[in-house]
């Protein structure tokens, strides 16, 4: 499945988190699927909410890694 329909999907499940982590290995086919490239903070902002890098956290989460 495509990794920008995961987040939409993780979206509408939780629809109050603020922020989503994605799985480094997703993280850039995000950033390309949304055509942005993450700010100096290493995030970015995609339907109001902040999506970082989460590192090796192995699925999309909502809360901190």
């Amino acid at each position: 499945m495509d990794v920008k329909v995961l987040v939409d999907l993780a979206i509408e499940d939780n629809p109050h988190a603020p922020c989503l982590w994605l799985p480094t290995r997703l993280f850039p086919a995000f950033c390309a699927a949304i055509r942005q490239e993450p700010n100096i903070v290493g995030a970015v902002i995609y339907r109001n909410k902040t999506i970082r890098d989460g590192g090796s956290v192995g699925d999309i989460v909502t809360r901190k890694p």
